[in-house]
Formats: C-alpha cells, structure tokens, sequence
C-alpha cells in the first residue's frame, strides 16, 4: 500500500498494538495471578515489569538490526517470537516460568513499535512524522480502551490462560498482516554492515547527537507516570475502591480514550502549522495540571473515585499531544540511523516506565495517594525539560542564522 497513506499509518499502529494488548490485557488478571500463585501483589505485578523489561531490553539490538538486515525482515521475526512465547505464557505451572515466558513475549514484541517508528522516520520530515505518530498513537489507543474488557470478559469466562492464547492468536493474525501490507521501507545501498561495534557507534552517535537527549528525557518522564497508573490502576480500582473487573474495564478505556483524542488533537494542531517544540511544552503543561489534581483529589476523601479517574483522564490527555512530537524531535537529526535511535528511546522509555511501575505497586499497592505522588513528580520533570528544549532550539537556531 502506498507509503504515508491512512491505510499505512494504521497498519503500522495495528503493529505497535501488541505491547498495548499485552500489557492491558492482562490488567484484570493480575489479582487473580496473585491467588492462583499463592504470591503478593508486588510479584504478580513482576507480569508487567518483566514484560516491559524484555520489551526495553531488546529494543538495544532490535533497531540497528532492523537498520542492517531491513525493516521487513527483523518484524516478522519478531511477531513470530511473541505469538510462540504467548502460548508458552498460557501453559505456565508456576509464576517463575510465566514471568519467563512474559519476559520472551517482551522481547519479541519489542520489534513491532522500534521497526514502526523507524519506517516513520525513513519516510517522513519531522513535522510529518510528528503528525503520524499522532495518528497511530490514536489509532494505538483503541487497543487500551478495549483490551481491559476483553481481558476481564476471558478472565471470568475462560480463566487466566485464554488472555495469553488469545494474545499468541494476534500476534499470529498481526504478522500476517505485516507480511501482506508493508513494504520494505530501507533499501539494501542505506544498509548497515552489523557488527557489536557498529551498534557500540550508533548509539554513540545518536547520544551526542546534538538536540536528541532532552526530548527522550520527556518521552521517558511521561511515561513513568503513564505507567505508574497502567501497573497500580487494578489494584487501586479493585482493592481500593472494590470495583468489579468489568468495571475496571470501562474505567480505563476512559483514560486510554483520553489518550487517543490527545493524538488526534495533536495531530490536527501539526498539520494546521503549530511545530514539535510547541506541542511538547503545551502536552506537559496539561501533565502538570493533572498531576497537581490527582495529588489533591486523591487526598479529598470526598472527591472518592473521580479524585483519581478524572486527572489521570487529564494526564492521558496530555501525553497525547507531547509525546509523538518528543519522539519526532528526537528522532529528526539522525535519519542515517533511524532504528538505532528508535531502539534507544524505545529502551530508555520502557525501562522508565517497569521502574515506575514496580515502584509504585510496591510502596503504594492499592494506596492512589503514593501513585498520586509519582505523577505529579513525572509531570514537573517533563514540563521542565519541554521548556529547556524549547530554549536550547530557539538558541540553535539563531546562532545557525547568524553563522550564515
């Protein structure tokens, strides 16, 4: 299908939509892992954690794989890997094999996104390529909105296992999709020659690369409170306010909707001529004001369930608009290493995000208020360095006008 066209920008999303169904998916589940384990909540939690840190890890080798043996071929692959470690999640015996299994599913669906945004970059400027990460981030966010349901519907119906085969199943239909939609997007003369010293360079490169730093501190900040919420929200719903998981459901496609009209938002005020720089600094302002309404919501006994659903619907909002304009304007000056970059933001983001997660159902378990405490925290952190971009922009550009 034609490059750039809605159907592309979709399909890609669709590719990108594993780690969301991976992760929401299971959300309902993670209570009744804990007491079909016999463990605490912290390690049922580990589900999410690993996952994530297979997904961060892999995302190291993953996109300079991806810049030297082609987009196409490193995909596929790993779609195959995550839909085999899906059905290997399903038989689990005991927690220590599925936290394996979860951290392998990581690790092969850590392809989809990284090939994702790298083809972005392979075809698009920065200001175009801010607006499709937009578009599939909106796209991205239906998965959210009903992954949770579903998850809960499988859960009470089928038990545990049919959330995992039935990941195994999409991951399966989504490589099919892969295979019969997407085009090489990184011809074979733009190749690298792979080798453990050529990734050592590229990152290298992509770390000193002037202006791509800061804008992977916001994507890695906003995240960490995204996640905070997406690990402790079924504990909080469901312990803490004794919500059904159906119920829980409903109550997080709220936020992921949040999420997706933040994209689409964002994408309309790219395309009407607002720069990168200028969503990044209006995103994390709306993360501050969310940050700041959860912290008090959560300590308004009065305020009860909307104390903490409603700012989080705020912050989602949020992310929606800074975030695929963080990534753009990181992604923009490195163009000859497209994947490696992608990797080290994809690696840097996750990681960011299972530490938060963890810490946060760790300390605060089912307690909004130690959730409410790292949002707030995480939003501070990205509207400042949103602001610190901006400058640091503004300052490169004028000495590049005065130098001509």
């Amino acid at each position: 299908m034609p490059i750039g066209s809605t159907r592309w920008v979709v399909t890609l999303a669709a590719m990108t939509a594993v780690i969301a169904l991976s992760i929401d998916m299971s959300l309902p589940a993670q209570p009744t892992l804990a007491a079909t384990f016999e463990v605490e909540d912290a390690t049922a939690g580990l589900t999410l954690s690993v996952f994530m840190i297979g997904f961060a890890l892999a995302q190291l080798v993953v996109g300079y794989l991806s810049d030297a043996w082609g987009r196409r071929r490193v995909l596929l692959g790993g779609l195959a890997m995550f839909s085999l470690a899906a059905i290997a999640c399903a038989l689990s015996p005991s927690i220590e094999v599925l936290l394996i299994c979860r951290a392998l599913q990581g690790i092969g669906g850590s392809v989809a996104p990284v090939v994702a945004r790298a083809m972005v970059r392979d075809t698009q400027p920065a200001q175009q390529a801010a607006r499709l990460l937009s578009t599939m981030l909106a796209t991205l966010a239906i998965a959210p909105m009903i992954a949770p349901s579903i998850g809960g519907v499988l859960l009470a119906t089928l038990g545990w296992r049919s959330i995992f085969a039935t990941l195994a199943l999409c991951g399966a239909v989504l490589m099919v999709i892969a295979y019969r939609t997407l085009s090489e997007t990184l011809p074979v003369e733009r190749r690298l020659v792979a080798s453990p010293l050529g990734l050592i360079r590229g990152f290298r490169t992509f770390f000193t690369t002037p202006g791509t730093r800061l804008p992977i501190l916001i994507s890695c900040a906003s995240f960490a409170g995204q996640f905070a919420y997406i690990a402790d929200s079924p504990f909080v719903y469901m312990e803490g306010f004794h919500t059904s998981s159906e119920t829980f459901g409903i109550l997080f496609g709220l936020t992921a909707l949040a999420l997706m009209i933040g994209a689409l938002l964002g994408g309309s005020m790219l395309n009407a001529g607002r720069s990168p720089g200028a969503m990044i600094v209006i995103g994390t302002a709306i993360l501050v004001f969310g940050g700041i309404a959860v912290t008090i919501g959560t300590r308004v006994p009065g305020f009860g369930i909307a104390g903490f659903l409603v700012p989080m619907i705020i912050y989602f909002f949020g992310v929606g608009i800074a975030s695929p304009s963080a990534t753009a304007l990181a992604l923009e000056p490195v163009p000859h290493i497209a994947g490696t970059a992608s990797s080290a933001i994809g690696f840097l983001t996750m990681t960011s995000g299972a530490l938060a997660g963890y810490g946060t159902t760790k300390l605060g378990g089912s307690d909004p208020q130690a959730f409410a405490l790292v949002v707030a925290v995480m939003a501070v952190v990205s509207a400042s360095i949103a602001l610190l971009t901006v400058a640091l922009r503004r300052r490169r550009r004028q000495k590049q006008q005065e130098s001509r």
